[in-house]
């Protein structure tokens, strides 16, 4: 692995020799949030961003996404995807480690999803490790943070006045050939270890996993449930925001008249009443109760080994703090986690 130090003000000149190769997505401001939008121009980034809006897996599973058109002839239509080279740049660790866990599902096993494999070929990552915390954060909790053990091109940390950049692939050696800084020493990879451990200091939420599925499964009729279920609006931010949620929806579009049409997909969210329903209008969730349960019950309890083989072992949960941050009910599922352990 390679390591060079680079000067905050040659991190433009950098990103304008990328722009040449990748079409490149940074957090940007939106309002008072951020996104992860198209940039230009080092400029555009604020790379001291706390958590964007919608996580980058956007970029892999689209909300809605066309499969294919057809014909009542019989002719099927399959759309062409575009082979652009990406570069997402400044993805926190947690976002990084969501992906990871997507790739066991959508790039191994007997059934890969090619349109996602496609796309997670063609992307280069540069990770950024957090010097600093946000208030809804708990990766370290999760294991997932504040700084990736791998999966990245590039990693970038902020050291003060000039940025440590490792390489963690062979196409981050070319990214790392294009900077222009020195060969890392060993007291720069000193400095980023005391960044780490002074980012860990500032956490002000945190999980205890112990026996976390057991724990789960022996509260399903915890009246904690109800309660929750009273309070939750069944808006779905809480599953749009997540880095892992990845269910979706197939659905037949029919064009004027009927005889052609367009399948797609799109996202679906387990807190939504329409999710669990079946034909003749069973529900095998119809209270919101029972979604919520399974919405917070799946990140942090029953959704690691014992649904998720390629997960092996992993809770779903990142720890990024977006379903926190962004439920207008207040839902917190650090808080949950608490109640049902007693304290």
């Amino acid at each position: 692995m390679r390591g060079m130090v680079v000067p905050k003000d040659s991190l433009g000149e950098l990103v304008s020799k990328l722009s040449d190769r990748y079409k490149i997505f940074g957090p940007k401001r939106k309002g008072t949030e951020w996104i992860f939008g198209e940039v230009e121009s080092a400029d555009e980034m604020d790379l001291r961003y706390s958590t964007t809006i919608l996580p980058p897996r956007k970029f892999f599973l689209p909300t809605s996404e066309r499969l294919f058109s057809f014909r009542m002839d019989g002719r099927v239509e399959e759309p062409e995807e575009p082979d652009i080279p990406a570069l997402i740049f400044g993805i926190h660790s947690c976002d990084l480690n969501a992906l990871l866990l997507l790739d066991a599902v959508f790039s191994s096993g007997q059934f890969p999803l090619p349109s996602y494999v496609k796309r997670r070929e063609r992307t280069a990552l540069v990770a950024l490790t957090c010097t600093e915390v946000g208030d809804h954060c708990f990766c370290e909790s999760m294991g997932t943070g504040p700084s990736p053990a791998g999966g990245y091109d590039v990693l970038l940390t902020d050291l003060e006045g000039e940025y440590l950049m490792e390489s963690g692939s062979r196409r981050g050696d070319e990214i790392l050939a294009l900077a222009r800084g020195r060969e890392a020493s060993k007291g720069d990879f000193d400095r980023k270890a005391e960044a780490i451990e002074r980012a860990k200091s500032k956490f002000k939420r945190r999980v205890d996993l112990r026996d976390i599925d057991e724990l789960f499964l022996k509260n399903l009729d915890n009246p904690i449930w109800e309660r929750l279920g009273e309070k939750d609006l069944a808006c779905g931010l809480c599953v749009n925001s997540c880095p892992t949620c990845f269910c979706f929806d197939v659905r037949d579009k029919l064009d004027f008249p009927m005889d052609s049409g367009v399948r797609y997909k799109e996202w679906d969210a387990c807190v939504l009443l329409e999710f669990s329903q079946v034909a003749l209008g069973g529900n095998f969730r119809r209270d919101r109760s029972a979604r919520i349960r399974q919405f917070i019950g799946h990140n942090l309890g029953w959704g690691g080994a014992s649904q998720f083989r390629e997960f092996r072992g992993k809770a779903k949960c990142v720890g990024c703090g977006r379903c926190i941050r962004y439920c207008p009910a207040g839902i917190d599922l650090t808080e949950v986690l608490k109640e049902l352990r007693g304290a």
